[in-house]
């Protein structure tokens, strides 16, 4: 289980609006002054997302709470975002290398344009696939603990 700790920031009958910061590795990556994203994440600047989690500790607003997700599903949801864009890319493209004459002009354009709309296309399949199943309980976080006050 991949825990993240988050602040309640609303309850919504059975339910919490948690807050996350997003984390990145830069802060323990021994490159960090000579890497180009810890540099982005400084102009970035922080960022929060918010989900929903059924409050299963009696939390309150405020209270910082440890949620969870299997590393599967993780791993999984990963590749699926990642790996369906670059094969639609790759299918777009060959589909289009072949379907061409040779003697076009703009042939290597209209192969470049057809791969860009292939990971177009693997990118809102991958976002209508996950909007779909949002509500499956698989890949909702888990509230596992309230964390403890200092």
């Amino acid at each position: 289980m991949i825990e993240e700790q988050a602040q309640v920031v609303e309850i919504d009958g059975d339910d919490l609006i948690l807050q996350a910061q997003t984390q990145s590795a830069c802060g323990a990556c021994s490159a960090k002054k000579a890497c180009g994203t810890a540099v982005l994440a400084k102009v970035v600047g922080r960022k929060f997302s918010r989900f929903q989690v059924k409050n299963s500790v009696n939390a309150k607003i405020g209270d910082m709470v440890v949620v969870g997700i299997a590393e599967d599903v993780l791993l999984a949801g990963s590749a699926l975002i990642y790996i369906v864009p670059v094969f639609g890319m790759i299918a777009f493209a060959l589909v289009a290398d072949f379907a061409f004459a040779d003697d076009l002009k703009l042939r290597d354009l209209c192969i470049a344009a057809s791969a860009m709309s292939g990971l177009a296309l693997g990118s809102l399949l991958s976002k209508r696939y996950f909007q779909g199943q949002s509500g499956r309980q698989k890949y909702t976080p888990v509230v596992l603990r309230k964390k403890e006050k200092l």
